[in-house]
């Protein structure tokens, strides 16, 4: 059963499951929340390529880029830093 809004395969799904996992582990949010962030974020984008751009990343950047959202620039570490709004 495939818990995403997008296609997945068996690796790309394995990589959605450890940025979920991320999530949850950096942020103590449910997993529902985690599900909900990355559907959001890849929804009708399938992941079915083994070369996708995605996997440039790893999972804990994924995890921060859907919890803060891009133009927080989560990565410079600004102070006063929130989540994007869920749902």
């Amino acid at each position: 059963m495939n818990h995403y809004s997008f296609q997945v395969n068996e690796q790309s799904r394995l990589f959605c499951d450890e940025i979920v996992s991320k999530m949850i582990q950096l942020f103590d949010i449910s997993e529902s929340e985690a599900m909900g962030r990355i559907n959001r974020q890849w929804k009708g984008d399938d992941f079915l390529d083994e070369y996708d751009i995605r996997y440039h990343e790893t999972a804990g950047y994924w995890a921060k880029d859907m919890y803060y959202g891009w133009d927080s620039f989560w990565w410079t570490h600004p102070p006063n830093l929130k989540p994007t709004p869920y749902p």
